[in-house]
């Protein structure tokens, strides 16, 4: 009982120091407990707890080892250790632990949340989701909960059920600002504009005005106003910015940014475009992108196709009853969306949009591959039949329903030209649609996005390595072109914006397929959209415009070091130098 007792008190005193930030006096503390009590779990467990908020990970981990192998059925010690794997960044490891403590308590609403997080931080939504519902239905009233149940239909493309989630979670906590910044996300990206009005005022009423989030939101209905002054006014009103939300900081230099260029201030756009992209770099900065690694990919994909001249008579290993696979690609900002929305509009065209179908045969592949450059001329029948029949499972789970032989199905997410080769060789018969945009107004528009950042677009963050990025992709589009028998239809951005009719007609002509009259209405087919799932969401709802064409000319100052490289490129796409 006195050892208890000793126990007891040694162990409140060290957790009291913890709670009173004295660290290393309570780490000193939990380091003795281990020593003289080494067979009591709890003991370990606190000192794992203190170790980690130190950032001595290596320690804690060994200490939750500890705690685990003296109890195995504590959910708490594999919750812990869980969240650590987790802070490390170590997510599958995080999901391992958080797997074993919900076995041990499967209704633990901590154990729920943190591991649909982490699910949602892996891609794996159907089962982040699965999680938030069972959540909210062992929590109904956990306002979080269902926030973020919204947030991972969200991704899905579940956009009402979405908004519907936020809408409780507001309803349950009025004043939860992150719930009505959804909501109005949801709004937004889904032009439902006066929607988008009332949440706006909702949450104007119940929330903090100056809160950036609710500031960006009364601006982006101020630019769908065209009340760019007022929105410049607006934004004027935010002048501190904590260093704890730089994604938020991000979205608002973004916002800056582009009323700025709209109202042709060139030199306060640019600025606020360098700063949004200094706080999105550290918005992500524990995420351990690497812009460099996709660059080399770009540069191993050359060398391997430089020695490859693949003949025409690659052999057929289509299904016969698979649909005409057209893969729309091109630079990140040349008009791909715009496009794809054209021709969704006609009744004989499904399109997919920005679905990793081709990086998931990329990653079966590579897991073929003991080493070496990625040479995908090598693969069997047998190997070629495997990706085909992945993709194609992966394709029909995002149709309406599974295509077959007549059907013209568009996979557009631009940065699968970096594919083209091992797209070519596993679907002899695709065709490609490439789209082209003036590689200065393309770069700088990648420059001025507030794109999701992976290690492809972290490249965009600076015009220098924009550009580099740039000269690459086409670099390597054009070594494919001299290497492969590709059927290949150009089309330009401002051709379309020219000469709409003409430019679409050529691709429709290029695809087999009739005009029709729908097509002209094309707008309509993207308000029906419940989400276009890239940046170009509120952009390909107006009239075609022109104002985004030659615009790199305002910052032609700015875009001085990139110049030689881009305007090789504009030259060798049949753009005018001026």
């Amino acid at each position: 009982m006195q050892a208890a007792n000793a126990l007891d008190s040694r162990l409140r005193a060290a957790v009291e120091a913890f709670e009173a930030g004295h660290l290393d006096r309570a780490l000193k503390m939990a380091q003795q407990l281990c020593q003289s009590f080494p067979k009591v779990a709890i003991v370990h467990n606190v000192h794992g707890v203190i170790a980690a908020e130190k950032g001595a990970h290596e320690a804690a981990i060994i200490s939750y080892r500890n705690a685990i192998t003296l109890e195995p059925d504590n959910c708490d010690f594999h919750f812990n250790l869980g969240n650590l794997w987790r802070d490390k960044g170590d997510l599958k490891s995080a999901l391992t632990s958080y797997r074993t403590a919900l076995k041990i308590k499967p209704d633990d609403p901590d154990v729920l949340f943190n591991m649909a997080t982490v699910l949602r931080g892996l891609g794996e939504l159907g089962m982040a989701e699965k999680l938030f519902r069972q959540l909210v239905a062992a929590s109904p009233n956990s306002h979080t909960g269902h926030n973020n149940l919204g947030g991972v239909l969200f991704l899905q493309g579940k956009t009402d059920d979405a908004a519907d989630c936020f809408r409780t979670a507001i309803r349950l906590q009025p004043g939860f600002v992150e719930a009505h910044d959804n909501l109005c996300e949801v709004l937004e990206k889904t032009n439902q504009t006066e929607e988008l009005r009332k949440a706006i005022a909702h949450a104007r009423r119940v929330c903090r005005q100056d809160d950036i989030r609710i500031v960006v939101r009364q601006v982006q209905l101020l630019r769908r106003d065209k009340d760019l002054e007022g929105a410049r006014d607006l934004l004027s009103c935010i002048t501190n910015f904590h260093p704890g939300q730089a994604r938020l900081n991000s979205a608002y230099w973004y916002l800056l940014g582009d009323i700025c260029d709209r109202l042709e201030d060139s030199q306060a756009a640019y600025e606020a475009m360098v700063e949004a992209n200094i706080w999105a770099a550290k918005a992500v900065g524990g995420r351990g992108l690497e812009p460099g690694k996709f660059i080399g990919r770009l540069d191993d994909l050359e060398t391997v196709y430089k020695s490859v001249r693949r003949s025409g008579s690659t052999e057929k290993v289509a299904r016969t009853d698979a649909p005409q696979l057209v893969f729309l690609v091109g630079f990140p900002r040349s008009g791909t969306t715009l496009l794809d929305t054209i021709l969704l509009s006609h009744s004989r065209i499904s399109v997919v949009e920005e679905k990793p179908l081709v990086h998931e045969m990329v990653k079966l592949a590579a897991s073929w591959r003991t080493g070496g450059l990625p040479n995908h001329e090598d693969l069997t029948v047998e190997q070629i039949n495997e990706l085909r029949g992945a993709y194609m499972k992966g394709l029909d789970s995002h149709l309406p329903e599974p295509a077959t032989k007549g059907d013209v199905v568009i996979d557009k997410l631009p940065l699968n030209i970096v594919e083209t080769g091992l797209v070519s060789k596993v679907f002899p018969d695709a065709k490609f649609l490439l789209v082209l945009r003036h590689p200065c107004d393309c770069v700088l528009s990648c420059f001025m996005q507030d794109f999701r950042l992976n290690n492809a677009m972290a490249n965009f963050l600076d015009l220098k390595s924009a550009a580099l990025c740039y000269d690459k992709v086409m670099s390597l589009w054009h070594t494919y072109t001299g290497a492969l028998n590709l059927p290949v239809h150009v089309v330009k951005y401002e051709q379309i914006v020219g000469d709409f009719a003409e430019s679409v007609g050529e691709v429709l002509r290029f695809l087999e397929l009739e005009w029709e009259d729908s097509m002209a209405d094309y707008m309509s087919t993207a308000v029906d959209r419940k989400r276009i799932g890239t940046p170009s969401y509120h952009q390909v709802s107006q009239p075609i415009y022109s104002r985004a064409e030659g615009r790199w000319r305002r910052y032609r100052a700015h875009m001085v070091p990139v110049l030689p490289t881009l305007l090789k490129w504009a030259e060798i796409h049949g753009y005018s130098n001026d």
